[in-house]
């Protein structure tokens, strides 16, 4: 990984996805794409900028790239940074 080069770097993170996380972590992105995709075709997948704007309410019951991506590194002891890469890797229009 070459955090060096601007053109390496992603959109939502600005670094580029570590392309060997630990098995944890492996584990917990995968666990995220298939949450993430739920709440997408649940309609309960939002962005930050969404979040931000709802606040409380009915933001209570919806889901940010980084609500899922910190759940599961607490549930599975992944990285947090890692899996919230890959998200945004895959989801780049809930990326913030």
């Amino acid at each position: 990984m070459d955090e060096l080069h601007a053109s390496n770097r992603r959109k939502f993170t600005g670094r580029t996805c570590n392309p060997h996380p630990n098995a944890a972590t492996v584990a917990a992105i995968n666990l995220a794409f298939a949450r993430a995709d739920r709440a997408l075709h649940e309609g309960r997948l939002i962005s930050p900028v969404e979040a931000m704007a709802l606040a409380l309410g009915a933001a209570r019951e919806k889901e940010t790239l980084y609500s899922i991506a910190r759940a599961l590194a607490w549930e599975t002891g992944g990285e947090l940074e890692d899996i919230l890469c890959y998200l945004g890797e895959r989801y780049p229009d809930f990326a913030g």
